[in-house]
């Protein structure tokens, strides 16, 4: 994906925003710092954090990668939205689902300059454009001449299923979209003709046709789905995103015009804590003629098949396997499920295919860009994804860069794997420094993350030696490995550069394996082999004759040092320690044109022993509260959340924390939940900040997937110093009960009721239901209290205990001797919540 992984949040109503990504950098144009840029060879965008997308602060994000396709993210993927997806003249827009989105604008990329919007100032009339036999919140409209494919406008912004457009004379298909969050979706097209007065054109919703990939396997249901309509000009509009929900289309007859679809199917039931263990990635195109049945069904047994290798960032996490089809049109979106981590996925592929793909680690700032992959029939050879160590894989079209007299500093993709796989993490830090054999520091800049450049100062335009230092640093919830890496460069430049965009620094580059590894990137105590390999970039291979100069391993950090008896081949043995949590590498080569590279990677593996809590220097965590120290319950619906708050002191200040929480043991949960965004650490003093997680967007189906989740959880969380030098990680600085919401109900009968008669007093006990079905179901075997408030008194008194029956009902009688209030009351479980039922008031006469 080279990079591409900026935010871009959509809506439905407001003004559209918009940002631009140039394909092609013109001719003397500066890719200066914040800016977009491409190759022009490949095409491939780099998009900038300010250049490359629109934020509207709700944390969705849409990423253009390729410079075609779309990698759409919500805020959380437990919100399973649907967004539509339209590309026409260049411009891609992107709104999600109605209800999730109803007071945010919608968003769009420019991709090229348009070039065919029409623009004619003949006579026009109106055109009414309306959904009929539907109800509509929202909607989209497009319409193109049939015969010229140009496009016109239309303004849909308006609630409600009708909108406007003014047409010349002619001929005319459109397109309707309309969806509502978890709701089915309609993909509704009509052909029409504008003679020479207004007219109205219905879209009837009641003509469209369930549309999508089924197999024969009745354990696979949809978990993502793309479902669009390509036309002749290359423009489009459909569906696309991690959504379950149904999707409809209008059959027709349109030469030239396809309806496409991708469907990722999975396991029912299957979540991002319990992954499927296999995922069907399915491609067809209804080509001119969507049928009247527009369902394409294929057997196992005719797919491509391939199993894929997951390995763990050194914990236990979540991942997200995606990918797109390629139509060579300009845009398609990356839609997904769930994997299993340090683990295995069986695929089965369309084949015959081109898909790109991408695996997303927890939370999705961390990435891996696998290679586009076609597979034939058949069994195909698997891949492994994310070996240790993670490690910097120079991607195409990134890098750094001298252009115009100046170094572009560009190394973000600092978190490949082992296999060659290119690889970012959105929340690493980096800082570069360039310092020429002149003595002067031509660059120095921090806090910079996976998305921008560092641009220096003018160079002289003599050759000379150079040294450009660069530190990259996490610590994030998903991933234990590669928390630093440290490299020092040295190389020879001239200030002239050759090439419109740019000529490669002629830096060196190393790729490290290590043998033996387990598939969470550990060792056992023993011996293990780690190769090196390196080549200098922008370099002839005959003449660079780049070599590896030592390898040595640390279990400290890098604080002491063990040299490697380092072979021809660049491969040295290591005996692992049996008390080494992690280990830490460090490789060095040079080549014949004056470069060299010392590269240190941090915990670039785990070790056999197990790392307790950790603290360098005075940093401190103190008053963790989870959800204002009361449980945290949820029910069964999305767009829950609760917040975590703890204290942070260092004699230095605070530079940041975090927090998530966990199920059953720290080296092996069976669950994880991470906060939505990175902590904010707020500061209170010179030495003092709260840090705040919020954990938002929840939806148990998709987050947890199983029932037996619930129950007691842990916090970990983690502080650092603001000078960098100390730092506090606590695995279990807190638990918390995280519980399946519970409802009672309560009916006292009859009413009234004559003094001293009998009165049946019924309920029901329900719980969340986490898992497939949803909803609350009831819960069995539990003592419930019965308990009266008589009329004008202030408290409830207990009469009696009830046990729900196999139903979760309760029924009980007693005696009616004055007016008052009935209620059952639950006091909860290790799993469930409390509840308790309304009073329900009886007249005794």
């Amino acid at each position: 994906m080279n990079g591409v992984r900026r935010s871009v949040g959509a809506g439905l109503c407001g003004a559209v925003l918009i940002a631009s990504v140039l394909l092609a950098p013109s001719a003397g144009a500066t890719p200066a710092a914040g800016a977009a840029m491409a190759t022009a060879d490949t095409g491939t965008v780099r998009a900038q954090p300010d250049a490359g997308g629109v934020e509207l602060g709700n944390g969705d994000r849409v990423d253009l990668v390729g410079g075609r396709n779309l990698h759409i993210t919500a805020a959380d993927r437990a919100e399973r939205t649907r967004y539509s997806v339209a590309s026409l003249d260049g411009r891609v827009s992107v709104r999600p689902s109605a209800e999730r989105a109803a007071d945010r604008a919608p968003a769009s990329l420019a991709v090229q300059p348009a070039a065919t919007t029409a623009t004619t100032s003949a006579a026009t009339y109106s055109v009414k454009l309306t959904i009929t036999h539907a109800s509509v919140a929202s909607k989209l409209f497009y319409v193109w001449n049939r015969k010229t494919w140009t496009s016109y406008p239309v303004n849909s912004d308006a609630y409600g299923p009708t909108s406007s457009v003014k047409l010349p004379p002619g001929d005319y298909f459109a397109v309707a979209l309309h969806n509502d969050w978890l709701q089915p979706s309609y993909l509704l097209a009509q052909s029409f003709t504008v003679g020479s007065a207004a007219r109205t054109v219905n879209f009837d919703q009641r003509a469209a046709k369930e549309t999508g990939i089924r197999t024969d396997d009745t354990t696979a249901t949809r978990q993502s789905a793309a479902v669009w309509l390509s036309m002749p000009g290359g423009d489009l509009a459909g569906f696309a995103g991690s959504d379950d929900a149904k999707v409809y289309v209008t059959p027709f007859t349109m030469p030239g015009v396809s309806l496409r679809i991708h469907d990722v199917l999975a396991k029912k039931g299957s979540s991002a804590n319990v992954p499927s263990p296999y995922r069907y990635d399915l491609t067809h195109s209804f080509t001119t003629t969507v049928p009247t049945s527009p369902v394409k069904k294929v057997t196992r047994a005719s797919l491509a098949r391939t199993v894929t290798q997951v390995v763990a960032p050194g914990t236990r996490t979540t991942a997200v396997l995606q990918s797109v089809p390629f139509f060579g049109e300009w845009t398609g979106v990356y839609i997904g499920t769930a994997v299993p981590v340090a683990g295995s996925v069986t695929e089965y592929v369309t084949p015959g295919v081109e898909y790109g793909r991408i695996l997303d680690y927890g939370t999705f700032d961390q990435y891996l860009d696998l290679a586009a992959r076609t597979l034939p029939a058949g069994t195909s050879a698997g891949e492994t994804l994310g070996a240790a160590p993670l490690q910097p894989v120079l991607g195409e079209g990134t890098g750094s860069e001298l252009y115009n007299r100046r170094f572009y500093l560009d190394e973000g993709s600092a978190f490949g794997d082992a296999d060659g796989h290119q690889g970012a993490d959105g929340r690493a830090r980096s800082s570069y420094r360039v310092t020429g054999e002149d003595g002067v520091v031509y660059a120095d800049g921090s806090g910079i993350d996976a998305y921008h450049s560092l641009s220096s100062s003018a160079l002289p335009a003599r050759q000379q030696s150079y040294t450009l230092q660069q530190t990259v640093h996490r610590r994030v919830p998903y991933a234990r490995l590669a928390t630093d890496v440290r490299n020092t460069w040295t190389f020879r430049s001239s200030s002239t550069s050759a090439g419109v965009a740019g000529r490669a620094l002629p830096l060196i580059d190393a790729q490290v394996k290590v043998l033996g590894l387990d598939a969470s990137g550990r060792a056992a105590a023993g011996t293990v082999r780690v190769a090196a390999t390196a080549t200098t970039r922008n370099a002839d291979a005959d003449t660079a004759h780049t070599r590896v100069t030592g390898l040595a391993a640390s279990t400290d950090g890098g604080t002491t040092w063990t040299d490697l008896p380092l072979a021809a081949d660049g491969s040295a043995p290591y005996a692992v320690p049996a008390g080494a949590a992690y280990v830490t590498l460090r490789v060095t080569a040079v080549d014949d044109q004056g470069g060299s590279l010392d590269r240190t990677l941090v915990r670039a593996f785990a070790g056999p022993a197990r790392q307790g809590d950790e603290t360098v220097g005075s940093t401190r965590i103190s008053n963790v509260v989870v959800n204002g120290g009361k449980p945290v319950r949820l029910h069964d619906q999305p767009l829950q959340e609760f917040t975590a708050k703890f204290t942070a002191t260092d004699p230095s200040g605070i530079a940041s924390g975090d927090m998530y929480l966990y199920k059953g043991s720290y080296d092996a949960p069976s669950a994880v939940l991470y906060g939505t965004w990175p902590a904010s650490c707020t500061k209170v003093d010179a030495t003092t900040a709260t840090c705040t997680a919020q954990f938002a967007y929840i939806q148990p189906r998709w987050n947890f997937g199983r029932n037996a989740l619930a129950g007691t959880w842990n916090a970990a969380a983690w502080a650092e110093s603001a000078d960098g030098g100390g730092y506090t990680d606590r695995h279990a600085v807190k638990s918390v009960p995280v519980l399946r919401d519970a409802a009672l109900t309560v009916n006292a009968s009859p009413e009234p009721v004559a003094k001293n008669k009998t009165l049946s007093v019924t309920g029901r006990l329900s719980r969340a239901d986490w898992e497939t079905l949803g909803g609350f179901h009831g819960y069995v075997g539990q003592k419930v209290q019965l308990q009266f408030r008589k009329k004008g008194a202030t408290t409830y008194t207990t009469v009696k205990t009830v046990t729900t029956n196999s139903t979760g009902n309760l029924k009980t009688t007693v005696k009616a001797t004055t007016d008052g209030y009935w209620r059952y009351s639950f006091a909860g479980s290790t799993t469930t919540a409390t509840a308790t039922a309304g009073g329900d008031y009886v007249d005794v006469r």
